[in-house]
This record gives C-alpha cells, sequence and structure tokens, in this order.
C-alpha cells in the first residue's frame, strides 16, 4: 500500500486541476471563446449593451475569474512550500552545525543557575488581614 502525504506530493503525482500549466491553458481556452463568441454578436450587429449581458459572454468571464482565483492560490502555496522547504533546510544545517561544535567541544552547555525561591509570608504581626467579601443585597423592585 503505498501512502502519500500532501507536504511531499509532486506535480506528477497531483490533480491535473491543481497544476498551474493545466489552469493556464483552461484560462487561455475561455479567453478565446469568449473574444469568438463577442466577434460573432457583434458581427450579427448585437450593441455593447446586450453584449455584457449575453449568457455565454457572462460565463465566459466568470469562468476566466474563477481560473484567475485558481492560479493564485496555485502561486501562492507554491510560494508557501518554498518558503517551508528553505525554512526547515536552514534548521537542519544549524543543528547540523551545532552537532559539529559539540563533537568538537567549542560548544559550552548553559548553565541552570538556580532562581531563589520566594519565601511564603510569615503570619505574625504586621500583616494586615484579607478583606472578607460582604454579601450583597439583592436589588430592590
Amino acid at each position: 500500500m503505498i501512502h502519500l502525504f500532501m507536504s511531499n506530493v509532486s506535480d506528477e503525482v497531483r490533480m491535473g486541476s491543481k497544476k498551474l500549466l493545466t489552469r493556464e491553458s483552461q484560462k487561455a481556452r475561455f479567453s478565446r471563446q469568449l473574444e469568438s463568441r463577442s466577434s460573432l454578436l457583434t458581427e450579427k450587429g448585437v450593441p455593447e449593451e446586450k453584449l455584457a449581458r449575453d449568457p455565454h459572454v457572462k460565463r465566459f468571464k466568470a469562468r476566466i475569474r474563477q481560473v484567475d482565483k485558481a492560479i493564485a492560490r496555485i502561486a501562492f502555496l507554491d510560494k508557501q512550500t518554498e518558503e517551508l522547504r528553505e525554512k526547515k533546510e536552514r534548521k537542519i544545517a544549524e543543528a547540523a552545525t551545532r552537532r559539529a561544535e559539540m563533537i568538537a567541544g567549542t560548544l559550552q552547555k548553559k548553565t541552570k543557575e538556580k532562581q531563589e525561591e520566594p519565601q511564603p509570608a510569615k503570619k505574625g504581626k504586621g500583616q494586615a488581614k484579607a478583606p472578607q467579601k460582604t454579601k450583597k443585597e439583592p436589588k430592590k423592585k
């Protein structure tokens, strides 16, 4: 049984709709369809106001907006993945240098100093008593 973790998924394993190349080709296709529909309607003599209200034109524009948002999301995720990869590499490199320093003996261990714990206050003269809670009277109507 093969286990795939999303953080380690490469582009070859991703669904087609999650690939940037697929989304760019979709955008190009919808743009071509929009242009062809617009040119067809202008050849028929349809005014610009009716052209904007044509259901096919609206649908193509909506699909182009959807694809633009998907492309932005893919770009964001790719950027975030790259940043996390760089952070992980830096962390591994820092651990390796610390390990090398420890082996060489140049790294000094941090000494933990015991902090003096505050002494509890002794009961006796000079200590004020804590104020006692008083019961509130119910509100009168």
